[in-house]
């Protein structure tokens, strides 16, 4: 019954509209693992140029450039990385021989979703610190130190929320940068396009300049954004009310249970030490004994205050 009760008020409350979805929903990103190669140039277990579904971000005009080169590679589990890629064979790649520290490059892609209200947005992304290590065909590449990476979620090219360098990346590995934005019921980007944006910083390690930096690279792979319905405010209320009213029926069903609960005297407490003292009403109210009926109908007077 209680079961019925709390669920009765909490289909009330979604008749009303106050219940929403709240199941996570992959959206859509192009090439999200960068297997797609199409029309970018092959060297070795590398391919240069933009990767199907992305395009260059150039904020400080250092692209075109003599070594810098966006695109992938295919890691073997052995050179540059401890384990293969993340997602399918292909991760992407940032590369910067000749222009360290002159500014920031990456790769972007605009989402054919918009920006929704009252929704939750969850970005992760793949980032990886390549180590130093030699190609297939036998050059080496200085890859040490890490040069930093940002992350970001836009809405009509304007940052929503972003992840700016804050992971400690073991060299060799990948790790999970996860960025997180919500709206509420208004905010001036809705309906605006969503991106992505992931980024190399480009900045020269402690210790070294531009003569002798060795080269900088940031990889990403398994590009996923998920998006969910927020609870509006009103639904929340309803299970809020739905609950403790619940509590307030579970209570009074206890309390009635204490009073109407009848006093048990042991066969003990009855010969023994202590004599249960009974009312008239009390007796009147138990039921008769046969014994009882046969006095009662021999008996022809009866004393004040005993008959009922």
């Amino acid at each position: 019954m209680k079961q019925i009760y709390l669920l009765g008020l909490i289909m009330f409350a979604c008749s009303a509209g106050t219940c929403r979805q709240t199941r996570a929903d992959l959206v859509n990103v192009v090439n999200s693992g960068f297997e797609d190669t199409t029309g970018q140039t092959v060297f070795n277990e590398f391919t240069f140029g933009e990767p199907v579904g992305w395009t260059n971000y150039n904020p400080d005009g250092i692209l075109p450039s003599s070594g810098i080169f966006p695109g992938t590679l295919r890691p073997n589990g052995v050179d540059f990385f401890d384990d293969l890629a993340p997602e399918g064979e292909r991760v992407a790649i940032l590369f910067n021989s000749t222009r360290q520290g002159e500014g920031v490059y990456g790769m972007e892609q605009t989402l054919s979703t918009v920006l929704k209200s009252d929704t939750r947005y969850t970005l992760t992304v793949e980032v990886g610190n390549i180590a130093s290590g030699f190609a297939s065909n036998g050059t080496f590449f200085n890859l040490d130190e890490f040069p930093g990476y940002q992350v970001d979620l836009l809405a009509g090219g304007v940052v929503l929320a972003q992840d700016l360098n804050s992971l400690t990346i073991p060299e060799a590995e990948f790790a999970t940068s996860t960025v997180s934005f919500q709206t509420s019921a208004s905010h001036a980007q809705l309906g605006q396009p969503l991106g992505i944006r992931i980024v190399n910083l480009n900045e020269i390690p402690a210790g070294f300049d531009q003569a002798t930096s060795p080269d900088l690279e940031v990889d990403f792979d398994r590009v996923r954004l998920d998006v969910s319905a927020v609870p509006e405010p009103g639904a929340i209320g309803w299970l809020g009310f739905a609950f403790a009213g619940l509590v307030i029926r579970r209570k009074r069903s206890q309390v009635s249970k204490r009073i109407e609960k009848p006093t048990i005297v042991s066969k003990a407490a009855r010969i023994g030490r202590t004599k249960q003292v009974i009312s008239p009403s009390q007796q009147c109210n138990r039921p008769p004994s046969v014994f009882w009926i046969f006095f009662r109908k021999r008996k022809r007077t009866t004393t004040p205050g005993k008959e009922c």
